[in-house]
């Protein structure tokens, strides 16, 4: 999915720091893990990480975050912790939104991903546009919810 949100410059929370929402970004690989917090740091938004299922959990108990980037396969294997880290937000914190990002998607991952809540759910790789305008629209929405944003 492409998001067609426009750049922050004339976004509707250009004057509203972005700084005050948190990130998560669960991948198992450290070089996404770097470049998600490069770019989404620049963006000027503060980013946790985390590889692991257990650590993930951990942190999303400790903290409230504006969105959660998750891959679907965490440590290699088959699994898919990636569908289990949307599910359980969406259990127990429903207003934080979710990315799927994978490089295994074949219509029917993406499909489980929205059904479980999912906000959107990217192929790798995701070009940076794409997260940064999922990101600022999640922005939007969380500081003006009751202005009607184009879906």
């Amino acid at each position: 999915m492409r998001s067609r949100i426009p750049p922050i410059k004339s976004h509707p929370t250009a004057d509203k720091p972005l700084g005050d929402h948190r990130i998560l970004v669960v991948d198992d690989e450290p070089a996404i893990l770097f470049a998600y917090r490069k770019l989404i740091e620049k963006d000027g938004m503060s980013v946790d990480i985390s590889a692991t299922f257990e650590d993930t959990i951990r942190l999303i108990r400790a903290r409230r975050y504006l969105a959660v980037i998750a891959d679907l396969r965490l440590a290699g294997t088959d699994n898919g912790d990636g569908l289990e880290i949307i599910r359980f937000i969406q259990q127990e914190y429903p207003e934080t939104n979710t990315i799927l990002a994978t490089g295994y998607s074949d219509g029917k991952i993406e499909k489980k991903a929205l059904e479980l809540g999912a906000s959107y759910c990217f192929k790798k790789p995701v070009p940076p546009s794409d997260i940064l305008g999922a990101l600022r629209e999640f922005h939007a929405r969380a500081v003006y919810p009751s202005v009607a944003f184009p879906s």
